[in-house]
């Protein structure tokens, strides 16, 4: 016989909060568990293995689509398969990583440009004088102005 779980059991093994498994559910991620007479949800051992299969994929960064799509390839596919597509989806990840490092690092070159000009014309803005009216923001000006 399979063994029934609970909602709270199920949270416990996977690591998953309760809340984010009924979450799951309403997503559609994982699909809906059967339930007991008085509409208690009632989980098996397969359910667990989903769950932290959904875990793994959102640590990994999938969005919730894909880990959707990547759940139900793996409890449809043969093992030496679903690897080949775990790869692939790992290889993509990594991609996307490396391309948002880049981003980060220009962004920070530029932050770091814009605290240098900052810090500059700080030292060269005259007491009283409101941005509005003398170039003095680094972020509405390009170069600065001469009005200080």
């Amino acid at each position: 016989m399979v063994e029934k779980l609970t909602i709270g059991k199920v949270a416990r093994r996977s690591g998953v909060p309760v809340e984010t498994i009924r979450f799951y559910e309403a997503e559609g991620v994982i699909p809906p568990p059967a339930r007991t007479e008085a509409g208690y949800r009632i989980y098996t051992p397969m359910d667990i293995r989903r769950l932290l299969l959904v875990r793994r994929a959102r640590l990994m960064g999938l969005a919730l689509p894909e880990v959707k799509t990547l759940t139900d390839q793996a409890f449809l596919s043969e093992c030496a398969d679903f690897a080949d597509q775990l790869l692939e989806r790992i290889a993509t990840q990594r991609t996307e990583i490396d391309r948002r490092m880049q981003e980060l690092l220009a962004l920070r070159t530029e932050l770091d440009a814009l605290e240098h000009r900052v810090r500059y014309d700080q030292t060269r803005a005259r007491p009283g004088k409101m941005v509005a009216t003398c170039a003095f923001c680094p972020l509405l000006d390009e170069e600065g102005g001469e009005t200080r």
